[in-house]
């Protein structure tokens, strides 16, 4: 019977592992990469080891070890597409095959895990470091168990975790303390959980190098004074800390398994959600926390529950968009993998508590298994759309404007980006994404030649001096912009005469999140005159008549 039951799950974990890989290979080769993928790509591919490691570093607010991957790339001649690509397929099949065929698992579980939103399209079809994340706080999980008998290998993890992503600094720093609170609670000691550490050496002596590490890490992406995303927390006048802390908690988790409110291109911080909906997330968020709280308690892991979060908490608290939601997902599934490793999960520890409601067998199992249908139905239906629209739709408009610009040999042109107002250095997104398509930088007002986003912060007196300078090579070709009428702040503020009204070329683009897609569309604009040498004909300007 126990072999029986093995095959079993042999062959359902083969089965899911190349479905989800067809799956997301697809998705992969329809996928359009947007500016945050491109941008880690220029940094590696455009700067040199020092600066990756020492200096960009303090303005991405990342560690450098996914750019230092994507050097190697680089290095040994891969283009842009497949860098990036093949880099992220790498660690999908990584973490595929840890959850198949290494979890202490169920069979269904393994199979709900790959189907959700943030395992099956976000981190596996748009390349960033968040499954390379995923990979390492998987690895810290398996090694959990035995911390104290083989303490380098878990420690190991821990740093890599701390080299992936801001995120996991905060995420193996809570994971720390929380094993040492709850063996303090355990022992009702202090002093007995500091005497088991010291008397396991190899621990001890682990955690001063993985200290060391962290600290290290941490001074090296601390933000400069003058770096963007720093200015932009201090100087933001939406939610404040304390209400973005709560919505990590009440907020965040629903919208990882559940409901869809947020939208893609806004930060937590700035998005204004109806009342409806915040109570509608609290409450489904506070039914996961309770079920978390119901499994850990039992084990006695309450401390190993909360203070990780806790500590993620306070990073996301400050900064974070949609996207970043999933690290949610990464932190239950190791709390849940932990939890698991000491014993096993089983069906009547949900169904249990809702008996003692007053529930009767049948009922508690249906209401189980509803909640199971109801989490798999709705991400089930999240990749289906996303996928659906990553075929049938173009992602960003960066690639389509790249080969427009090849097309019509117009890269050694004089080509403008258009920029924020509050802040000239950060530019369109698409014209910076499109440098990856080339050999160097296309644009003559980019901050310093530079390729990439530099996200230091332009002061009023920086920016007259390189206005002044990109006056000086005059009125460009073409200028690249989210919205037509920008072109008339730019000629305004660099004072050019020429009229830009003509729309030489429209780069559609929908950014994908779940059932969603935000516009982010750019237009190259040019004079009338550069239409006609362009194209050989007269620019007709668009009219609208009443239907």
């Amino acid at each position: 019977m126990n072999d029986t039951v093995k095959r079993k799950d042999l062959i359902t974990a083969v089965v899911v592992t190349v479905i989800v890989n067809i799956i997301v290979i697809v998705g992969l080769y329809f996928h359009e990469p947007w500016f945050d993928e491109a941008q880690a790509y220029l940094i590696a591919r455009d700067s040199s080891l020092h600066d990756i490691i020492l200096h960009w570093t303090h303005y991405e607010g990342h560690p450098p070890l996914w750019h230092l991957l994507l050097k190697c790339g680089i290095t040994i001649g891969l283009p842009f597409e497949t860098a990036l690509k093949l880099l992220n397929l790498i660690f999908v099949e990584a973490v595929l095959l840890m959850i198949e065929f290494f979890s202490p698992f169920s069979r269904i579980t393994k199979i709900m895990i790959p189907a959700s939103f943030y395992l099956l399209y976000q981190y596996s079809v748009v390349s960033r470091p968040y499954m390379m994340l995923l990979f390492a706080c998987l690895l810290a999980a398996v090694f959990y168990g035995k911390r104290y008998e083989k303490p380098m290998r878990y420690t190991a993890a821990l740093l890599f975790m701390c080299l992936t992503h801001s995120y996991g600094l905060a995420f193996a720093g809570g994971i720390i303390i929380a094993d040492m609170a709850g063996e303090a609670i355990r022992e009702r000691s202090v002093g007995k959980m500091a005497a088991r550490i010291i008397k396991c050496k190899k621990l001890l002596v682990c955690y001063v190098f993985l200290l060391m590490g962290a600290l290290a890490i941490i001074a090296e992406i601390m933000p400069y004074s003058d770096t963007f995303a720093m200015n932009r927390v201090v100087a933001s006048d939406n939610k404040g800390f304390f209400a973005c802390y709560l919505l990590s908690w009440l907020f965040i988790p629903s919208e990882n398994l559940v409901t869809s409110f947020s939208s893609e291109i806004m930060y937590m911080s700035e998005e204004a959600n109806p009342i409806s909906e915040l109570i509608a997330a609290g409450i489904i968020s506070l039914i996961i926390w309770t079920i978390l709280f119901m499994i850990c308690k039992k084990r006695r892991m309450l401390s190993e529950m909360f203070i990780p979060y806790a500590c993620i908490a306070v990073l996301t608290s400050m900064y974070i968009k949609p996207h970043h939601f999933g690290i949610f997902i990464m932190y239950m599934l190791f709390v849940l993998w932990t939890a698991a490793e000491k014993e096993r999960i089983t069906l009547s520890e949900f169904t249990e508590p809702i008996k003692k409601a007053g529930m009767s067998e049948k009922m508690s199992r249906g209401i189980v298994l509803t909640a199971v249908i109801v989490f798999s139905a709705v991400n089930v239906f999240w990749n289906g759309m996303s996928y659906y629209n990553e075929i049938k739709k173009v992602y960003d408009p960066a690639s389509s404007l790249a080969q427009w610009i090849k097309k019509y040999d117009l890269q050694d042109r004089t080509l403008l980006t258009t920029w924020e107002k509050s802040d000239p250095h950060i530019f369109n997104g698409a014209s910076v994404a499109s440098n990856a398509y080339f050999d160097k930088n296309i644009y003559y007002n980019m901050y310093n030649g530079l390729s990439f986003l530099s996200h230091v912060v332009c002061t009023e007196d920086v920016f007259a001096e390189e206005a002044k300078e990109i006056s000086l090579h005059g009125a460009p070709d073409f200028m690249i912009c989210d919205v037509p009428v920008e072109t008339s702040y730019v000629c305004e503020t660099l004072g050019f005469n020429e009229k830009y009204i003509a729309i030489a070329f429209t780069g559609v683009g929908d950014r994908i999140f779940k059932d969603k897609t935000d516009k982010t569309d750019i237009y190259v604009m040019c004079t009338a005159e550069t239409y006609r040498e362009l194209y050989g004909k007269d620019y007709e300007v668009q009219t609208y008549k009443n239907s």
